[in-house]
């Protein structure tokens, strides 16, 4: 009786080593996988978020653009107004200047 007890400790101990070596050979690949389910993530979400930026930065260039000829078409009015303005004392100015020098021939 003794060696059978024996010889079922050493099987015992025998199953239990398999045990352990085949879990932790399922953990190694459990664990790769992991890895490689993470870098797959990991470069969709850098991807995702390269075309979010791509996105967002073409949003905001055609915003600017339409700002910029909203402002340019403001300028543009802002410098007309002034030309006219300018233009209708235009007469006034030159008249003045007229004067001026007529004085000033006057008092030479």
């Amino acid at each position: 009786m003794t060696i059978e007890l024996v010889k079922a400790i050493k099987e015992a101990e025998s199953k239990a080593e398999k045990i352990i070596r085949d879990t932790q050979q399922e953990a190694r690949q459990l664990l790769r996988k992991a890895e490689e389910s993470a870098a797959e993530i990991k470069q969709k979400v850098i991807a995702a978020a390269e075309e979010e930026a791509r996105v967002l930065l073409y949003a905001a260039k055609e915003e600017a653009e339409a700002e910029a000829v909203t402002l340019r078409e403001k300028l543009k009015a802002a410098i007309a107004s002034l030309t006219a303005e300018a233009n209708g004392h235009l007469p006034e100015a030159v008249a003045l200047m007229k004067e001026k020098v007529v004085k000033s021939d006057a008092d030479h």
